[in-house]
């Protein structure tokens, strides 16, 4: 009589060790911090740092600051070309295949935003050189109800653009573009694992 042999494999379980590690990211310079927690088998702390800067608090959401000149001067036209050379570098980094799918939707928005502030540069260095006034049109958007006068008198001129014009556009393209993608930047953060906690540096 032939007998069976019996072969049994006994599957142990792995112990799956995962590390948590926890940043504390500057996501805005002097005003805002998150805290991000992750397992950092799952994700880099390269990715992470980079990722934290489409927060709707961050560095990509956020307008170059201070490249118009209050006073009009054209001695400062060098400070506004030095503004959209950084515009244009970061509406550049927002390339959607540098980044995760789930974060398409957010790059998206950021750099239609990011685009828009620099055509609003672009639209003011050119008043300040030639006194050439804002167009009143952006990508099929129209901007007529904040159109420039006219004026002989330049300075007001070019505080109304500064002030009046840059404003009112601004609040139209955001009526269009929509608030922050909120829900889709939440759904990435627990498609990775990542925890974030916002802290101001302001008292």
């Amino acid at each position: 009589m032939r007998r069976a042999l019996l072969t049994l494999t006994i599957l142990l379980p792995t112990a799956v060790f995962s590390k948590q590690v926890t940043l504390r990211i500057p996501i805005e310079p002097e005003v805002y911090i998150v805290v991000a927690s992750f397992d950092d088998d799952r994700v880099s702390v390269k990715d992470v740092k980079l990722w934290m800067q489409l927060h709707e608090n961050a560095y990509y959401a956020t307008p170059i600051d201070g490249y118009y000149p209050t006073e009009c001067q054209r001695a400062d036209m060098p400070k506004i070309e030095a503004a959209i050379n950084k515009t244009k570098q970061i509406v550049k980094d927002l390339d959607a295949n540098k980044y995760p799918p789930e974060l398409a939707e957010v790059v998206g928005y950021l750099k239609d935003l990011q685009s828009f502030w620099l055509w609003q540069e672009q639209q003011e260095l050119e008043f300040l050189k030639s006194g050439k006034l804002p167009d009143s049109k952006y990508k099929g958007l129209d901007l007529g109800m904040c159109e420039v006068r006219n004026s002989e008198d330049k300075l007001q001129a070019c505080q109304e653009v500064s002030h009046d014009w840059h404003n009112c556009t601004l609040n139209r393209m955001m009526k269009q573009l929509g608030s922050y993608p909120k829900e889709k930047w939440k759904a990435f953060l627990d498609a990775f694992g990542i925890q974030e906690k916002i802290e101001s540096t302001v008292d």
